[in-house]
């Protein structure tokens, strides 16, 4: 897997919904309920929890990544770019000034190495 933390986040909903519908599902069983119902108010609390959880599963596992050990070559370009913002990178990729010309992929890898030897 890519040490992207969208990667990451995306593996992490796919384990916590797992992990919700089988506490749910256990419960529910147990106690022998007549339906599993949940109101909408419920359902916000679950996903504003969620959305918390995922930060922090995604963060946490992205800041213990020995970032060094990956090829960066094998990133496209986007993924560079999500990397690079994932560091707290705050250069410019795009053409945002009048004939400033977009960051190349070899531009992007000289950056992120440069922010990994300060990490």
């Amino acid at each position: 897997m890519k040490p992207l933390k969208s990667s990451i986040k995306l593996e992490a909903t796919k384990l916590l919904d797992k992990s919700i519908e089988a506490i749910f599902n256990t419960l529910h069983k147990k106690y022998k309920t007549s339906s599993g119902d949940i109101s909408p108010y419920q359902q916000y609390l679950i996903d504003d929890i969620k959305t918390q959880l995922i930060d922090v599963f995604s963060n946490q596992v992205f800041q213990n990544i020995d970032l060094n050990k990956i090829n960066l070559n094998d990133l496209n370009r986007n993924e560079l770019i999500e990397l690079a913002y994932s560091l707290d990178w705050n250069g410019s990729w795009d053409a945002d000034e009048e004939g400033q010309q977009p960051i190349t992929k070899a531009e992007l890898i000289e950056a992120i190495n440069s922010i990994l030897q300060d990490y």
